[in-house]
């Protein structure tokens, strides 16, 4: 099963890619959002090339951040996007522990 964004024109953590142009005229990306990105985009190419242990551990450092930096985030609407790319991202992360890894330790 594939990762769902990877879409040139999206970003990891944008809900529908080009939906996001309003929020880029607020100012700029959140430096969580950066953080995340390239942690996710890693793991997407990870998950591309068979290294589930190090995709797994991308997925969850990158939910993280996004989790830990959503609440201050002044967009509303990007806050709604970025909660649904991480309940995504954390379930992808669980489908590699369970489809790839099952026989590791969490």
């Amino acid at each position: 099963m594939e990762a769902e964004s990877e879409r040139p024109d999206q970003e990891p953590w944008e809900p529908g890619g080009q939906e996001e142009e309003e929020d880029k005229e607020e100012g700029s990306t959140p430096a969580y959002l950066s953080q995340a990105t390239e942690l996710i985009t890693q793991a997407l190419r990870d998950e591309k090339a068979g290294a589930y242990p190090a995709a797994l551990q991308g997925y969850r450092d990158g939910v993280h951040i996004l989790l830990q930096g959503v609440p201050g985030d002044p967009s509303p609407a990007r806050q709604e996007g970025v909660k649904k790319k991480a309940a995504a991202y954390l379930k992808r992360a669980e489908e590699i522990l369970h489809l790839h890894l099952s026989q590791l330790p969490p």
